[in-house]
């Protein structure tokens, strides 16, 4: 299956640019400075802060291009995702990822507004924000609230301007300014991640402005956030599900001859009524099922934690919780930078009812997770104003096919997405990394992601990629 009369026929039809099309801005390539491979060039873009004042103040916006090793064909954007992840150093980490595609293509990456490259917004203000929180009443939800806006309030201060201006659409006409400042007529984009929200944004707003489009590991920003929820629970209860087997057959399960899952539903059942001690470093520290559920979620999803997993679950089965969480630091507090992202494209609650019907609703879909994104963005309320750039459906009808890439557990938000648009694929990669052609450099996943973005080639309907190794 190809992208019809979206796929390229040769350098001309990736590259040219439309003659009624406004001047691009000038782009001037240099060398980007230390820590950046010297096959990297960089140059600035000048955005508007407001594209809806585009004449008022902007922000310098840092791209890296990585230059196509053969004959070029035209150009890649590439998005790491975070949000906010800065681009040029991912491109840096990740280049040997990109050998494949550039045979034919450039690859180009940037630095996001106010993002982790400390360019836009100041780190020292925005790298930490609300606390995770786990009300029980409407008492304990409003004392959430007020810390919420107090531990958001230094990064917003900051830079109120850009503060209010990160959603993804705003961060999506800032990809089209670089289509255009790079030449190309349309977009091809290669989303990693939170890249995919990017990507879908870009999608509703220039439909016919996309060449070409692969989302890899990528959050659901097209069904309503109950929908989304519930497709990322349906993942980590599938990841529990293979962890269940793993541990009645492997040595290495601390568990093995019981019920690994009710052990776990046992232990979160006891935290909640008696939250539990934790580590020397965790102090007076105590935690509850909901504080466990949100550790637990960084050791489920890598195959290699699973035996600490285990193991954590027979400590904290003797009252002893100290392996969720060796270092005492608790669940990490969410960034006020990627807050003021995600908060505007509408992963949030509005109001205690909406939260606790959230909660509820989750019960009947994870058993051993439920409550745990809803926790989480708990965050975004009060300070977060209404939703600049909710969920929504795509322009289905103006869009060439999209590929879509995704694990275990990410397979279905994927598919959400690119089952909108007719003449869509979804690889699925029987196992459980996130990121799996950036990140984990899957060679079948990098095989299918280059040929669609190359050729506008994409894989046979129900295209799967064998699971590697751990």
């Amino acid at each position: 299956m190809t992208l019809g009369a979206y796929a390229p026929a040769g350098a001309a039809s990736l590259s040219s640019t439309s003659s009624t099309a406004p001047p691009a801005p000038s782009l001037t390539w240099s060398a980007c400075g230390p820590d950046v491979p010297a096959e990297l060039r960089c140059a600035e873009l000048a955005v508007p802060v407001d594209w809806k004042d585009p004449g008022g103040k902007t922000i310098s916006l840092t791209l890296a291009r990585a230059s196509a090793t053969g004959e070029a064909a035209g150009t890649v954007l590439f998005s790491p995702g975070g949000p906010g992840a800065a681009g040029v150093q991912a491109l840096s980490r990740s280049l040997p990822r990109f050998a494949g595609l550039r045979t034919r293509m450039n690859v180009v990456t940037w630095n996001p507004r106010g993002g982790q490259s400390g360019e836009h917004l100041p780190l020292a203000s925005c790298a930490t924000g609300p606390a995770f929180a786990t009300p029980e009443n409407r008492r304990e939800y409003d004392q959430a609230l007020k810390a919420n806006a107090a531990a958001v309030a230094a990064c917003r201060e900051a830079a109120p301007g850009l503060f209010g201006h990160m959603d993804s659409a705003t961060q999506a006409r800032d990809m089209d300014a670089i289509r255009a400042g790079l030449g190309e007529e349309k977009l091809s984009y290669l989303g990693n991640s939170y890249g995919g929200v990017l990507g879908a944004s870009y999608a509703r707003l220039f439909p016919q402005r996309v060449r070409a489009m692969a989302l890899d590991s990528v959050p659901d920003h097209v069904s309503p956030v109950a929908e989304s929820e519930r497709l990322q629970y349906k993942g980590l209860e599938e990841v529990f599900k293979r962890f269940v087997r793993w541990c009645a057959g492997s040595s290495d399960c601390a568990l093995r001859g019981t019920d690994a899952e009710t052990a776990w539903q046992d232990v979160v059942k006891r935290a909640e009524r008696h939250p539990l001690p934790g580590s020397a470093a965790a102090g007076d520290r105590r935690y509850d099922g909901d504080d466990l559920k949100a550790l637990a979620q960084g050791m489920i999803l890598r195959e290699a934690g699973w035996p600490a997993f285990a193991k954590a679950i027979a400590s904290a089965s003797k009252g002893d919780a100290s392996g969720f969480d060796p270092q005492g630091r608790g669940v990490p507090p969410q960034p006020s930078a990627l807050l003021a992202v995600t908060c505007a494209d509408g992963f949030r609650y509005d109001g205690y009812r909406a939260y606790r019907t959230a909660v509820r609703r989750s019960a009947k879909v994870s058993p051993n997770f439920s409550g745990v994104r809803e926790n989480a963005r708990l965050a975004c309320s009060p300070w977060a104003a209404e939703a600049a750039n909710p969920p929504a459906p795509l322009p289905a009808r103006a869009l060439p096919p999209l590929l879509g890439v995704g694990p275990v557990y990410e397979y279905s938000s994927v598919h959400a997405i690119t089952d909108q648009v007719p003449g869509s694929v979804t690889v699925r990669y029987d196992g459980i990394g996130h990121g799996l052609y950036v990140n984990h450099g899957d060679p079948c996943v990098a095989e299918h992601v280059d040929r669609y973005l190359i050729n506008g080639t994409l894989p046979a309907p129900g295209a799967t990629c064998p699971a590697r190794p751990a």
